[in-house]
């Protein structure tokens, strides 16, 4: 996973938009990419800087009409996205991305003839040239929180644990990495990428898991009643 990556602000990038936010800073995410135009827009990318805008349409748009009188718009909060590798397949390409960093649209170039694809520019949504502040504690609230009696039966679990001894994984990168583990609903996972502040996302991320441990302890509860109900003695 790249330690630093080298973002220029002042060119556009290619945007590459999709029903859902599928990735989130320092996570990793693989696509398959098949549409003819997208697949041009990787070609070039490759050839740069291999970097591009992942958006998210907008839920919003009538998708009702039909695709030549309505062009669906995207939604303004983006991730920064570098192709870690790429690989040709006989119906497109398949990609490893790796996020970069939260941006915000500036201004969308829409497509032209020699370029079927919107390129956009954006400003960062987060302070990208200092580290981040200290988060005293959240480290330890965090553990403590995966590791209650509910959520800590869950196959997710057992690798995100693996994270809180790495010395190379900042409470930063914790944060995000836990976001995209656990919050699967498209439109947390919007907000969180949306969310500009540390203590915001952190926010976000500690109501989804205090939000899952109940669902999972009612669910058991649930479960052992049914199976009182059920049992009948001899």
């Amino acid at each position: 996973m790249p330690t630093s990556v080298l973002i220029n602000f002042s060119r556009p990038f290619p945007l590459f938009p999709l029903p859902e936010t599928v990735v989130l800073p320092h996570t990793v995410q693989m696509l398959h990419v098949t549409e003819p135009r997208y697949r041009a827009m990787i070609d070039l990318a490759l050839d740069n800087s291999g970097q591009l805008a992942l958006a998210t349409w907008n839920r919003d748009d009538d998708v009702s009409l039909s695709k030549n009188s309505f062009k669906r718009s995207v939604r303004d909060a983006v991730c920064l996205v570098q192709i870690m590798h790429h690989e040709s397949v006989p119906d497109g390409y398949e990609i490893v991305l790796h996020g970069v960093c939260r941006a915000r649209i500036s201004e969308l170039e829409q497509e032209t003839t020699d370029r079927p694809w919107c390129r956009v520019k954006v400003q960062p949504l987060e302070q990208l040239t200092e580290q981040p502040p200290p988060m005293y504690g959240l480290r330890e609230e965090l553990y403590e929180l995966l590791t209650r009696d509910h959520l800590v039966g869950l196959n997710r679990v057992d690798a995100v644990i693996e994270w809180f001894d790495r010395d190379d994984v900042s409470t930063h990168t914790l944060l995000e990495l836990i976001g995209f583990t656990f919050i699967n609903d498209s439109e947390r996972r919007y907000r969180l990428l949306a969310e500009p502040t540390i203590d915001g996302r952190t926010r976000i991320i500690r109501s989804e898991l205090v939000h899952l441990d109940r669902l999972i302890g009612q669910a058991r509860l649930q479960q052992r009643d049914d199976l009182e109900r059920g049992t009948m003695i001899n």
